[in-house]
């Protein structure tokens, strides 16, 4: 499903696409899926998904939400989007929820009347009174080494269906990211496209949850893919693995 390699692919140029991110991301599953859509750099570790590849994980994880009863409507806290907002499970959840027409939070106001929780494996600040979906945020997605008790361990999407349900988004007036400055559908719709590969490593002014949501959104219209560094391995730079992934270091603000 993942490829772990120190080898960059090569992205192809789809003609930018209009619409919201899911739009987009049903666009370009169709007609480029197999483009790399997100990388992602931790230490020696390398991840990369193509388009086709996150959406596959985009429908295992809106089964998983609708087996715990959440979808369009409800309130999602993505802790694990504040937390690490650089890690591709971030990227997967972000997209699920604005599939599914959930309503993702990172606000830690959110987390007491959430429908449910998202954590990584610090799952610190989450209401035990929320159901929690605890990520390993292993390379691979493997299973959480020191569960919370009565957690669901999101390795168990694994085992949902690969079919992508059908689309339910919420309306574009409304809110599609509550943060401090809340964002909506239309904002997201109407962010420049993206064309190529786009770096943004940890400390970078673009390694928020919002700055996400526009970079993914951007790079869905445009046919372009992120790449996330969250650290470098040894002797490495952010400088070389720009240039290995052909990647920009420009970035958008909102």
């Amino acid at each position: 499903m993942v490829q772990l390699s120190r080898t960059p692919s090569s992205t192809p140029g789809p003609r930018p696409a209009a619409g919201d991110p899911v739009s987009t991301l049903a666009q370009r599953i169709g007609e480029s899926g197999a483009g790399p859509l997100v990388t992602w750099y931790r230490g020696p570790d390398r991840v990369e998904l193509s388009t086709r590849t996150v959406g596959t994980w985009v429908a295992k994880t809106v089964h998983l939400m609708s087996e715990e009863g959440v979808g369009r409507g409800d309130l999602v806290h993505l802790q694990v989007l504040s937390s690490h907002p650089l890690h591709w499970v971030s990227c997967c959840w972000l997209l699920a929820t604005w599939w599914s027409g959930a309503t993702p939070s990172v606000l830690p106001t959110d987390s007491s009347r959430a429908a449910l929780a998202v954590a990584g494996p610090d799952a610190t600040g989450c209401d035990p009174r929320v159901p929690l979906v605890q990520c390993s945020l292993e390379p691979l997605a493997g299973p959480c080494q020191d569960p919370v008790p009565g957690a669901i361990d999101y390795c168990e999407a694994l085992a949902m269906p690969d079919e992508m349900p059908g689309a339910t988004p919420a309306p574009l007036a409304q809110t599609w990211l509550a943060d401090v400055d809340p964002m909506n559908g239309r904002s997201l719709a109407g962010v420049p496209p993206v064309a190529g590969p786009l770096l943004v490593a940890t400390g970078d002014p673009g390694a928020t949850p919002a700055h996400l949501a526009v970079l993914l959104a951007g790079c869905l219209r445009g046919g372009g893919s992120l790449v996330l560094v969250e650290s470098t391995g040894s002797g490495t730079t952010i400088e070389q693995i720009a240039r290995q992934e052909r990647a920009s270091r420009d970035g958008l603000t909102r």
